[in-house]
This record gives C-alpha cells, sequence and structure tokens, in this order.
C-alpha cells in the first residue's frame, strides 16, 4: 500500500514538474516573441535570459531523470531525487515568480513614466535607460512590496504598451493562479486519498487492537484458571505432604511394633525356655535328691550289714567275741567294689547275723 502511494506521488511529482517545465518553456518563448516588438533595457534582457537558462538546465534535468529508468530502480534514488530536487525546483519558480514581478513593476513604472513625461528627444530615453540600470539592484521583499502595493494608474485608451503591459501581467497572474489553484487540488486529492488510506489503515489498527484486547483477555482467563489450578495443586501437594509424612510415621511405629512383636516373641521363647530349664532342673535335683536319699540309705543298709556280718558275740565264760575290721580303701580301694560283688552274689536274707551260744 505504501509502495503504491508512493509511486502515485513520483509520478504526479513527475506530471507536475513537465507541466511546470512547458509553462516556463511557454512564457520564455513568449518573451523572446514579444522582445522584438517592445523596446526592454539591457538589465531587463539579461535578468530574462538568466531565468530562461536557468529553467531550460532544471527542464533538462527533469526530463533526463524522466527518460532514464535506472534512476527509479531504489526507493533511496526516488526519495534522494524527491527530497533533493524539488525544493531546488520550487526555490527556483519562487525566484522566477518574484523576478518576474519585480521586472513587471519596474516596466510599468518606467512605461508610466514615459507617457506622463514624453520626451522630445531620444537621448532621453537612454539617459532613462541608464538610470534604471545604475539603480536596478533592488531586494526582492521590496519589490514584492511594491508589486503589491502598487496600484496601476489610470492610462489612456490611446496607450498601445500600458495596455499590453497590463495585459501581460493579467495573464500571467492568471496562470500563475491557475496552476496554483491545480497544485492545491492536487494536493488535496493527494491528502483526501492519504486521509482515506490512513482512515483504512486506523480501521485496520483498531481491528487489531480489538483482537488483541480479546486474545489480552482470553490469555488474562488462562492465566486466572491456571493460577487457581496452581493453587489446588499447591494445597494437593501439601495434602499429599501431610499424608507422606503420616505415612512414614506409621512405617516406623509398624517396625517399632514389629521389632517389638519380634522381641517380646523372643522373650517369651526365652522365658519358655527358661521355665523348661527351670523344671528340668527341679526334675534333676529331685532325682539327685531322691539319688542322695537312696544312696544315703544304701550306705546306711552297708554299715548294718557290715557291723552284723563281721561281729562275733560270746556267751558265758571266756567266750571271746571277734571283730572283723575291714578297712575302705586299705588294698587301693577294691575293697569296696569287692564288698559291692559280694552283696550282689548273694542274696541279703542268708546273711542273718545275730547272736548264737555254742551247745
Amino acid at each position: 500500500m505504501d509502495t503504491e502511494i508512493e509511486e502515485q506521488e513520483n509520478e504526479e511529482e513527475e506530471e507536475e514538474g513537465q507541466i511546470i517545465v512547458e509553462t516556463c518553456f511557454s512564457s520564455s518563448s513568449y518573451h523572446s516573441t514579444r522582445r522584438g516588438s517592445f523596446g526592454k533595457p539591457s538589465w531587463l534582457l539579461c535578468s530574462i535570459a538568466d531565468l530562461d537558462e536557468r529553467m531550460k538546465v532544471m527542464g533538462l534535468n527533469l526530463l533526463e531523470e524522466g527518460n532514464d529508468d535506472s534512476a527509479h530502480d531504489s526507493f533511496a534514488k526516488r526519495a534522494d531525487s524527491y527530497y533533493q530536487q524539488r525544493p531546488q525546483l520550487l526555490a527556483l519558480l519562487q525566484d522566477l515568480y518574484n523576478s518576474y514581478l519585480s521586472l513587471a513593476d519596474r516596466y510599468c513604472h518606467s512605461l508610466a513614466a514615459k507617457a506622463r513625461h514624453p520626451s522630445p528627444l531620444p537621448f532621453a530615453d537612454e539617459d532613462l535607460e541608464r538610470r534604471e540600470e545604475e539603480n536596478g539592484v533592488i531586494d526582492s521583499s521590496d519589490d514584492a512590496e511594491s508589486s503589491l502595493s502598487y496600484q496601476p494608474p489610470q492610462v489612456k485608451a490611446g496607450d498601445p504598451h500600458m495596455i499590453v503591459a497590463e495585459f501581460v501581467m493579467r495573464a500571467v497572474e492568471s496562470d500563475i493562479i491557475l496552476h496554483e489553484l491545480e497544485l492545491a487540488e492536487r494536493r488535496g486529492v493527494e491528502s483526501s486519498r492519504k486521509m482515506e488510506l490512513q482512515r483504512s489503515l486506523v480501521d485496520v489498527l483498531e481491528s487489531e487492537r480489538l483482537i488483541l484486547l480479546n486474545e489480552n483477555a482470553r490469555l488474562g482467563y488462562q492465566v486466572s484458571g491456571l493460577v487457581e489450578e496452581n493453587k489446588g495443586l499447591a494445597s494437593e501437594s501439601a495434602f499429599m505432604k501431610r499424608k507422606a509424612a503420616e505415612l512414614a510415621r506409621c512405617l516406623l511405629k509398624m517396625r517399632e511394633d514389629h521389632r517389638v512383636f519380634v522381641l517380646s516373641r523372643k522373650l517369651e521363647d526365652l522365658q519358655g525356655q527358661i521355665h523348661g530349664l527351670e523344671r528340668r532342673n527341679r526334675e534333676y535335683y529331685a532325682q539327685l535328691v531322691k539319688h542322695r536319699d537312696g544312696a544315703e540309705k544304701t550306705k546306711t543298709k552297708k554299715k548294718r550289714l557290715k557291723g552284723c556280718c563281721f561281729q562275733v558275740h560270746c556267751d558265758g565264760d571266756g567266750v571271746m567275741n571277734r571283730k572283723m575290721v575291714v578297712q575302705h580303701g586299705g588294698c587301693g580301694g577294691s575293697g569296696l567294689g569287692l564288698w559291692e560283688r559280694f552283696t550282689k552274689m548273694f542274696d541279703f536274707d542268708l546273711f542273718n547275723c545275730g547272736p548264737h551260744s555254742n551247745p
């Protein structure tokens, strides 16, 4: 869109330049044709020739740039030609306009002076022209003010020079005004077109802004939803952490309970073993006591048997009692073994010892 606008502006500027060059060439040709009919001073001819030369150079440059296709290859070259040559052209046109007004004003003054003071001698005109050439350097601002404030005097009906000068001034002013009106109309059309384009661009930007606002609102809703979801997840994570801590405590408690249970089982087993050992110990002790009692009883019985079997009791006069003493361990401990074998071979009832008398 921007490139189309720039191309249209460049085309319109080229058309304006060609129109200006054509008008300048036509005005210069008109002045050159009219120079022969009017006797103009030398300073006027020099100024017009200088302006014609400048306009020809500018017109040739514009035509060469218009015919040269390589000059419009890039946007930079077009911008350079637009921003550099357009001010030069406008400055030249303004200079031309001011110079032309000043020249026309001076020419009208000179014609009015000649009409008011007709000199019978031909050298009077030469003196007047010489004075005008000497006093020809005048500020352009003063010329513009004098041209604007100057009111052409009432000329006589029979003065053809004043009529032609006034006609030329009116024609030039009308051409300049028409050209300015055309430029103003073109600028107005361009400005209206630019305004339409800018309005359409503003509408597009407004639609994009609304789309972006809707997108921003949607993203805001999504962000709020994500924030709420994040809060829920945070609460769930905190709850899971609490549950994990409780489960860890329960697991530790279960481990401790299991350890206590195992230890209690071991203690019960140990207590059972202790009770069994105590019972066996009591049984062993009872058996030991019984065995000891039996051993003591057997010892006492053996002692009684020994006492009964080896005592000899005598009755009456001169009966001698014999006593057999058996020393235990006297023969290296073999006596007890012999005695045990002896008691096993014979029954205890055969040795019913008691006192008996000789008949």
